[in-house]
């Protein structure tokens, strides 16, 4: 090699080692800018109580076209595979969950349970219908033992008679989702889960009752348990009425180790005693109180915390805003998934306080809310005012003739509704549909109604009044309020 050409290939080496150095220092820089942004948008404060970014940009429109996901709200981080979801969960041991689901419904919606709080819960007993196997979860057959006097000639079990011979034939039950209404056979579950409950395991120190559409946060349950005595018979959940006063199934309901023993252990004929009374009521969650009641087990309220709405339906008031979430109903698979995802997002931040309905209402809510949104129903339903053929007709104490002119005129447009939330200092979101005007006092996001043909659907948020609610309202400081109130009381 002559010296000019040994040159060459010097320099030709040098000046490659440079561009790859200068390669890899720019990889280096661009690959911290990224980390630390990452870092910024992730810790980044909720929204203040002042004008918020879905606020000034979407009140440049009078009207927005553009349709809010009921899903993670822009800005936030998408979550990554959790290689440990169960790292940090709490202790359930000593928990045994009851899961009441139906065979129309089950391949629907017990999967997202298996791929979320399943994962980590320890003991676990599901009731359905039909007796089914779905992975490793055994699925019972709460109806097994309902007496023939009670099924014969009684319409409520012609689903159950069909799901049989499904079963025997290896059909989907899923096919008879359209031919039959579950809820009349679902309120037979009640009595038999208890004692099928009971006979499972007799040791726990909580029955905690749920359905399939039911989303849990056991690390606000574990806590709420944590505060009670297991030893003392107790009965826990949201009330609801008919001849008494029960706690709602959907929602979710307690039972302490001490209640199931004196009221279950204690009585094996409780089929015998109430299957027979099932088919003249409407409600059959109304049953495990009435078994409770006979021992003088009454129930000890703890609304909102456990809550029969979902995030795009609760009320986001006072009384919810710092309230820890125990359970929430009527929850799709795809609801249940994204507050899963959202509580692992925020453990992986660090961050394991309570979580509140407030931390619900900003992840989900705040940045979908529109001053006028079309296509879109938020449930307004405090005040209702609609045109009557009937001249008697009340709308809130006053016949159709007394309301105002405001009021009268606000069910003939979504701008006359608009108008008359406006009129109102306590209203703060409205929404309009056929000849119709709705207004509530709180704030709830609703979800998307289409148009049918020339008639739509309006709805709208007054920011203002959600600034000042929020500021009222503030980031929970003090922590969580865990409120609940003992039987033949309300709350104070």
């Amino acid at each position: 090699m002559s010296l000019k050409s040994a040159g060459s290939s010097m320099l030709l080496t040098s000046g490659s080692r440079g561009r790859t150095i200068l390669l890899a220092v720019t990889i280096f820089i661009i690959a911290l800018f990224l980390i630390l942004r990452s870092s910024v948008i992730e810790t980044a404060p909720w929204p203040s109580a002042g004008t918020s970014k879905s606020e000034t940009t979407s009140q440049s429109s009078s009207t927005s076209h553009s349709t809010p996901g009921n899903g993670d709200s822009s800005g936030h981080p998408p979550l990554q595979n959790e290689p440990n979801p169960c790292a940090g969960f709490p202790d359930t041991s000593d928990i045994l969950l009851v899961m009441k689901t139906g065979a129309t419904e089950a391949y629907d919606k017990l999967p997202v349970h298996f791929m979320t709080t399943l994962q980590c819960v320890k003991d676990v007993v599901i009731f359905s219908d039909m007796e089914m196997q779905m992975g490793e979860y055994h699925i019972i057959d709460a109806l097994d033992t309902i007496a023939d006097s009670v099924k014969k000639d009684n319409s409520d079990f012609d689903l159950y008679k069909y799901l049989k011979e499904y079963e025997r034939v290896g059909q989907d039950p899923r096919g008879l989702k359209d031919s039959f209404s579950g809820w009349n056979l679902d309120k037979y579950k009640f009595l038999p889960m208890l004692l099928k409950t009971w006979k499972h395991r007799q040791d726990a120190k909580w029955y905690v009752f749920v359905e399939a559409d039911t989303g849990m946060n056991w690390d606000n349950i574990r806590t709420f348990l944590n505060k009670l005595n297991a030893e003392k018979a107790q009965y826990i959940g949201s009330p609801t009425y008919l001849d008494i006063e029960f706690a709602h199934g959907g929602t979710g309901y307690i039972i302490s180790g001490a209640a199931m023993r004196k009221a279950v252990g204690g009585h094996p004929d409780i089929q015998e005693k109430y299957d027979s009374m099932v088919h003249g009521i409407c409600c059959g969650d109304r049953q495990p109180a009435a078994v409770l009641l006979d021992e003088q087990i009454k129930l000890t309220k703890a609304w909102p915390m456990l809550n029969g709405e979902q995030p795009f339906s609760v009320p986001y008031t006072d009384a919810h805003w710092c309230a820890p979430i125990l359970t929430m109903h009527h929850m799709t698979a795809q609801h249940i998934s994204q507050v899963w995802n959202f509580e692992q997002e925020r453990k992986a931040q660090g961050n394991h306080d309570p979580l509140m309905w407030k931390d619900i209402y900003y992840r989900f809510v705040h940045d979908n809310l529109k001053p006028t949104l079309d296509d879109w129903s938020n449930l307004s339903s405090d005040m209702t005012y609609t045109p009557d053929s009937d001249p008697d007709r009340q709308f809130h104490g006053l016949k159709w003739a007394e309301l105002t002119d405001v009021e009268r005129a606000s069910a003939e447009s979504a701008e006359n509704c608009r108008k008359l939330c406006e009129s109102d200092d306590d209203c703060i979101q409205w929404e309009h549909h056929d000849k119709e005007c709705k207004t509530s006092r709180s704030i709830k996001l609703g979800g998307m109604k289409r148009s049918e043909g020339n008639v739509k659907w309006v709805s709208g948020w007054r920011f203002n009044k959600i600034g000042e609610f929020r500021q009222k309202m503030g980031n929970c400081t003090s922590g969580p309020v865990w409120k609940w109130s003992e039987p033949d009381s309300w709350f104070s």
